[in-house]
This record gives structure tokens, sequence and C-alpha cells, in this order.
């Protein structure tokens, strides 16, 4: 089952979904913190976020796209209520996740227990529910975290075996940011240390340094790529890493998106056009340039159907 933000869907009713997007970062913690654990929400703000993002939703539509992997975390601004108002209006499904991006400076105080803690507060966000809103118990789709640049950390050390531990108990899967190629094999080890299949894992934002040799070999060891920032100046590169993928036969294995975030389009007159760009433009590019349009269709359905497949279901 897939778990979005009105409930639980099958798989092949997310349709062609982008893989990482955003629809309104938050850096204020305060107003992140109060969302997430008491449910405190700014309605008046909410009508106004609703009214600006609602547009890009119908255009997704009117796109081709069925589902949204919201790729910002609880201490990211991912604001549940708005989600789900923009998922009921624009019948788009969206892919809510729990994970941290932050208690950085926290690991100091709780280094003993930091793991411990964090995978009972992860597993008690999908067993329990992120938040009940009307008739609906609100479940994480999956987990997302945010490693640091440079060599692992402690804290993101712990913060990748807590998800690999909840991971293991719920079925959630792993979406790992990691902008440097070569420090992935430190994160997948850490995650297979705690039998974790890394099926479960993707690295998000593959497509950053996009070294080959580490994809594939991300890829031979079982794990997920992101070609997730898809934008109009990449175009010829994203389109050869798809190449690529389908070249040496992973192509079952990359999501693909644009990493963009919908509040910040709105506040641009072309917005709308990019934020739409990977469906209406980058594709029809791709097909041009010798991509198979049943492969291309594929990797946008099939491909987040099973990655975000969940078999563990709670009623």
């Amino acid at each position: 089952m897939i778990y979005t933000v009105c409930g639980c869907i099958k798989g092949e009713q997310m349709g062609k979904t982008l893989s990482h997007e955003h629809f309104k970062w938050e850096v204020d913690e305060d107003k992140t913190g109060g969302m997430y654990f008491e449910q405190l929400y700014d309605e008046a703000e909410n009508q106004v976020l609703i009214e600006k993002m609602l547009p890009f939703m119908m255009a997704l539509k009117s796109a081709g796209c069925g589902s949204i992997v919201e790729a910002s975390p609880p201490f990211g601004g991912q604001n549940l209520r708005v989600l789900k108002s923009l998922s009921e209006i624009s019948g788009v499904h969206i892919i809510p996740c729990t994970g941290m991006n932050l208690t950085k400076y926290s690991h100091h105080l709780f280094g003993d227990c930091y793991i411990e803690v964090l995978s009972k507060r992860w597993i008690q966000d999908f067993e329990e529910g992120l938040e009940k809103i009307g008739d609906t118990v609100i479940r994480p789709g999956y987990m997302k975290l945010l490693n640091k640049r440079g060599m692992l950390c402690d804290v993101d050390r712990d913060m990748l075996t807590a998800a690999a531990i909840a991971s293991n108990k719920t079925g959630m899967p792993i979406h790992c940011h990691i902008l440097e190629a070569v420090h992935v094999q430190a994160s997948l080890d850490v995650v297979k240390a705690q039998g974790t299949p890394l099926s479960k894992f993707v690295w998000a934002h593959a497509d950053h340094d996009a070294d080959l040799d580490v994809i594939q070999s991300v890829i031979d060891q079982g794990g997920w790529v992101g070609f997730d920032s898809i934008h109009e100046d990449n175009y010829v590169t994203e389109r050869d890493l798809i190449k690529h993928a389908i070249a040496n036969g992973y192509e079952h294995q990359i999501l693909l998106s644009q990493d963009y975030d919908i509040y910040e389009e709105s506040l641009k007159s072309d917005g709308i056009n990019r934020y739409t760009s990977l469906l209406e433009k980058f594709v029809p590019f791709c097909i041009e340039g010798g991509i198979d349009e049943k492969k291309l269709e594929e990797i946008l359905t099939v491909n987040p159907s099973k990655f975000y497949d969940i078999s563990i279901v709670r009623n």
C-alpha cells in the first residue's frame, strides 16, 4: 500500500509521480515543531498557502501528474492540513514523510539514547499516525533524512541507524539526501549493518555529482538512486543519466523529480511553467533524444509504486 495524506491507495493508483518535491520549506523551528508535536497551525496562513499552491496542483494534474512525494520532513515545514486540502481539491495524491532535519545539537545531550528515541518516534509516527484530520489518520509513507556534507558524522550515522531500525519494523523506505558521491557508501554500510535491505533506500540527488561508478555500485548493492534535480538547464545531463540506466539495466531502480518548492515558484511569473516542465518538456525531450516512451512511462509510474509500497498495512 501507498500512504498518502488522504489515506491508503494501491500502487497502480499513483500514476506519474514526482518523487522529490517541496511545498514550502520552513526554517522556523517553533512553527514546524508546533505543527508536528502539537498540531498547532495558523489557519489564515494555511488558506493563503492553499490559494497560492492550488493553481500549481491543477496544472500538474492537467500535465498528467498523479502523485507527488513531499520531501520536506516535519522539521522542514511539512504542513499536513495544507497538503490534505490540496490533494482533495486537485485529485493529486501526496505522500508525506517522517524524519528530521534538526536535532543535530541535541545529539550531544542524548547521544547514548539518541538512536532508540528517534527510531521509537518514527515507528510511533507510522503506527499511530502523524495526525488525524477528520476521519483520516495520516501516516508517513517514508522517512526523509538529510546528511551533512563531508564524511558521515556521528549524528547522521545515528539517524541512519534509527531509520534502518524503524524501516525494519514498519516497512517504511528511507529517502536520504546526500550531495557528495564519495560519501554514499558509508551511509549504505550503516543501513546494511541493521539488516535493512537496500531496496528500502534511495540516494536522493545522485545526479548532483553524477558519478556513474558510484551510482552503479549503489545499484549493484540493491539500492535506488534519485535523478531528482531535473531543471531546464541540465536536460542533456539528466537524459544521459537515464540512458545510462537503461543501457545498464537498472532503469527499474531510479526515481525522477525536480526538487522545486511550490511556494517559492508561486512568487515567480513563470513558476507554473517551470513546475510542470518535467512532464511537459523533459519527457518529450527524452523521447526526441531516443529514449523509449514506454520506458519513461514505467520509470515515472511503476518505479515509485514499487519503492514507496509498504507491505505492512495499518487500518
